[in-house]
């Protein structure tokens, strides 16, 4: 019955896979926000990236914060992955502030929210108000 149309058949089943496990995203985006969420004034610094983006380093104030949006992408050669490192009055810390085979269709599809505390960062899913993820300080 369908090898008449075996080709596109299997070219339409394809697609249909990729798009039921994230490969194929029309427009969305996910956004990562980092606040700083400590007493004082200070300011922390960041600098990140991923395996194409550069996206520099920044000084982030107290009252203000820093966020990046993008579209997520789950291939079967990788994910999208952006990597933090971050300095605060002498702490350091580098991390994965967004691993896609980690947050996307699960933990942040819109917002993956990260606060900066005293003891580390703490990651929150999307909709929830308790951390699920916890970084500490670790120089």
């Amino acid at each position: 019955m369908f090898k008449k149309y075996g080709s596109s058949v299997n070219v339409f089943i394809s697609l249909l896979m990729l798009w039921n496990h994230g490969a194929i995203v029309a427009d969305a985006k996910t956004t990562v926000k980092i606040v700083p969420d400590y007493p004082g004034k200070s300011s922390f610094g960041i600098h990140c990236e991923s395996g194409d983006y550069d996206l520099g380093g920044h000084i982030i104030a107290q009252g203000s914060y820093y966020s990046f949006s993008f579209k997520p992408n789950i291939t079967p050669w990788g994910s999208t992955l952006f990597h933090y490192a971050l300095n605060w009055e002498g702490r350091g810390l580098s991390f994965e502030i967004y691993n896609g085979d980690r947050d996307l269709n699960n933990r942040c599809d819109e917002l993956c929210l990260w606060k900066v505390q005293l003891d580390g960062v703490t990651g929150y899913k999307e909709g929830e108000d308790n951390p699920d993820i916890f970084f500490p300080w670790t120089r």
